[in-house]
């Protein structure tokens, strides 16, 4: 019989699940009207952005499954965070650049004091090489599936 994979993913998927249950949980909890996907969508914007192309950024979001949305919805989505005010140049078919807005930087501001408690006690326990090894494994997953799924060899 053959023996099991240490990780697969299921438990990449499991993980998520219950990390994003806590993060939702916690939204509601202290009042905000930012939804996970919201909070997605800034952090993105943030650590990749700016994004000198909206289309990029649409397709982006579109192809994250965790996210659950297709293309319209990723429109909406962007369209309703550019209405408050957290985003600006996010039309699909606008010239861009996709940018944090003042609200859009100060709600993440807020929103990273709200779950920099939660994410301590999660990754606190883990040693900090073990977390590094595992952001290179899930990084190479993420790039090896794409390239599975554009149909490229590995």
């Amino acid at each position: 019989m053959a023996q099991a994979p240490t990780l697969t993913g299921q438990d990449i998927a499991e993980a998520e699940g219950a990390v994003t249950a806590l993060l939702e949980a916690t939204l509601v909890a202290e009042g905000f009207s930012t939804t996970a996907n919201e909070y997605a969508v800034l952090r993105a914007v943030a650590a990749r952005g700016p994004w000198s192309e909206p289309a990029a950024l649409h397709g982006f979001l579109a192809g994250q499954r965790q996210l659950g949305i297709d293309a319209d919805g990723a429109a909406k989505l962007l369209a309703g965070m550019e209405g408050k005010g957290f985003l600006s140049g996010s039309s699909l078919d606008g010239a861009g650049p996709v940018e944090l807005g003042a609200a859009g930087r100060a709600e993440l501001g807020r929103l990273a004091q709200t779950v920099a408690p939660l994410t301590r006690p999660i990754f606190g326990g883990v040693d900090a090489q073990e977390l590094a090894i595992a952001h290179r494994v899930l990084t190479s997953v993420i790039e090896r599936a794409n390239r599975l799924r554009a149909g490229e060899e590995l």
